[in-house]
């Protein structure tokens, strides 16, 4: 297998929560279709060609990320509902709450069959055709390192990462084979439903959700009763997974 770490970092970020609508309530880490797209604007790519570009090369992706703080922002944008001749802003205006994360850093894992796709990617990186983003226009994003031909690895203890499916259903489903585990306790969801493909009407047109997938976010460190394949870099344990 060959792989690549992109380290990155962002001032702000914001990844919408597709549960909350008037709210746009961030999730802590870049879902799957975010790398998606942020990969397809380094290569040069619409939204429509970097979907197809994950589905040709088979990629397994990875995210580890730490944010120091969180913040709300309000936004006002127009609805665009009345006749332009007789448009008045303060009165087809809308308003809502986004939360922002602050300070962010990213370690975006790639792993595939095909050294090409991998070398691709990382001069995508290195020489960004568009500019990157993460999750708002202005939350512009600073390629720190690249870094390729990292060990793959597996490991118990995952932290400040996304895992593929329900990881709580996982562990208790393997409590017969182990009960040596530490998973922590939280009154917030960690686990979500989200898009993973989406059909577009053209490259830059209406897009439709077209599949989905659960993914559980980790805050603080687990350990589980299985183990999980990923990359090692520096000391960082990343997960991958199928995407």
């Amino acid at each position: 297998m060959f792989s690549c770490c992109i380290k990155i970092y962002s001032q702000t970020a914001s990844f919408r929560n597709p549960e909350f609508q008037n709210f746009h309530k961030t999730l802590d880490l870049p879902p799957p279709t975010t790398i998606i797209g942020l990969v397809g604007a380094a290569l040069g790519m619409s939204p429509k060609m970097a979907q197809e570009y994950f589905d040709a090369q088979s990629l397994k992706i990875g995210i580890v990320g730490l944010f120091q703080g969180r913040a709300m922002d309000t936004w006002k944008y127009n609805k665009r509902t009345t006749n332009m001749h007789l448009y008045d802003p303060l009165l087809d205006g809308s308003v809502i709450k986004k939360e922002l994360l602050f300070h962010n850093h990213f370690f975006l894992t790639f792993l595939s069959d095909n050294e090409n796709s991998i070398s691709e990617i990382a001069g995508g990186f290195d020489n960004p055709v568009f500019a990157l983003t993460m999750g708002s226009s202005d939350s512009l994003v600073k390629v720190i390192e690249i870094t390729r031909n990292l060990p793959v690895t597996s490991s118990k203890k995952i932290e400040n990462c996304i895992v593929a499916g329900d990881i709580v259903e996982q562990v208790m489903r393997n409590t017969s084979q182990s009960l040596e585990f530490s998973i922590y306790h939280t009154s917030e969801p960690i686990t979500f439903d989200l898009p993973t493909r989406f059909h577009y009407s053209s490259d830059y047109g209406h897009r439709e959700i077209s599949d989905t997938a659960t993914f559980s976010f980790i805050g603080q460190e687990m350990e589980l009763n299985f183990e999980v394949e990923g990359i090692l870099f520096h000391d960082i344990f990343i997960p991958v997974f199928d995407i």
